[in-house]
């Protein structure tokens, strides 16, 4: 492989580049420019007997220049592959995010995720699916998105798991459009599952990668985008003789707006908490959207009530008495409207983000 010596040598560096190229299409130039593609680069220069070793000299540099460039492209293109690896370590930021979903819960509410052994568990289409086990064998999973960011920590005790034969997360930043991708990920927690594939709405089936562990991550591919965004679609895992052992349904996406989403509910109700401490709840506010309520009361768990004020359009805001603020900690509270002769129109839980988080 000595460019001098051969008369031709751009046509058999390429040839050789083709042939060699563990790879094919995958960008590895941003790799070959850093600091590791300069490393392989001495290490190739060092094992020739040919090239003097040493630091890189521009003369160095011009002995072979497009041989070493497809030597640099080749192995680089190995170590970018390895490290797209499953089980590679979970990046920083996905840390940080599965570290988070504990902060202001109490002892008796946290997941406590194993965040130092959060690794790459699945990755297709530019997407990808991490993962950090709980004690009880539960887990937190993130999707990092096709623009590489962390999209949000989702996590699953193993009881939950045991009742999700095909868990789903799908997260999405607003606004969304039918243009918007759609990215899928989870775990085949069915037993006997050894594959699992897309039904879209028009029949269309698209296998997806289960991986160990039976997770998956996916990109909804273009063609089937506005259909998914419109009517949503079915997951199928199926066993080895082709048999169905699970489905799960993944929702159409919602154009509406926010608030015409909630104003759809007989009571809407928005908790305010603080960050430092999610077991307390300092306020309430909503809206109560059911035809004919005059008044509106929270009964505390222990069957304490008060007056919530309603204001003509139906929207309220009220801040709980400091004594009050736990309360709502470990068991649901319950708001009341009410008619102008004081039957029940309509009801609605409220309770502290800890206890959501608890019963997820």
């Amino acid at each position: 492989m000595n460019a001098l010596r051969d008369p031709h040598p751009d046509d058999r560096a390429i040839r050789w580049l083709r042939g060699t190229d563990p790879l094919g299409a995958e960008t590895t130039s941003g790799w070959a420019r850093g600091p590791e593609g300069a490393e392989v680069l001495e290490r190739i220069l060092a094992s020739d007997p040919s090239v003097p070793t040493g630091p890189l000299t521009p003369r160095r540099r011009h002995v072979r220049p497009l041989m070493l460039a497809a030597a640099l492209l080749v192995v680089g293109a190995g170590v970018a592959g390895a490290g797209a690896l499953l089980g590679r370590p979970a990046p920083e930021a996905v840390r940080q995010d599965l570290a988070g979903v504990d902060q202001g819960m109490p002892a008796d509410l946290r997941f406590d995720p194993d965040v130092r052994d959060a690794k790459l568990v699945a990755a297709a289409d530019g997407a990808q699916l991490y993962a950090a086990t709980l004690a009880d064998g539960g887990t937190c999973t993130e999707i990092v998105d096709l623009d590489g960011r962390p999209a949000g920590a989702v996590c699953t005790t193993a009881t939950e798991l045991a009742a999700q034969p095909i868990s789903v997360t799908m997260p999405f930043v607003d606004p969304i459009t039918l243009a918007s991708p759609i990215v899928v990920g989870g775990r085949v927690n069915a037993p006997g599952a050894t594959s699992i594939e897309a039904v879209y709405d028009d029949g269309t089936r698209r296998t997806v990668t289960l991986e160990a562990g039976g997770y998956y991550v996916f990109v909804v591919p273009s063609v089937e985008l506005a259909s998914a965004h419109r009517r949503g679609f079915e997951l199928v895992a199926s066993a080895p003789d082709g048999s169905k052992v699970a489905t799960a349904d993944v929702p159409a996406t919602d154009f509406a707006d926010p608030e015409a989403r909630d104003a759809k509910e007989p009571i809407f109700v928005s908790t305010i908490s603080t960050h430092r401490d999610y077991t307390l709840v300092l306020g309430i506010e909503g809206s109560v959207n059911v035809p004919g309520a005059r008044t509106l009361e929270l009964r505390y768990p222990d069957g304490t009530t008060v007056d919530v004020p309603l204001d003509a359009d139906g929207s309220y805001r009220f801040r709980l008495p400091e004594a009050r603020r736990g309360d709502l900690a470990t068991a649901p509270g319950t708001l009341i409207a009410r008619d102008a002769g004081g039957d029940v129109l309509a009801r609605r839980p409220v309770a502290s983000v800890a206890y959501w988080h608890g019963h997820a």
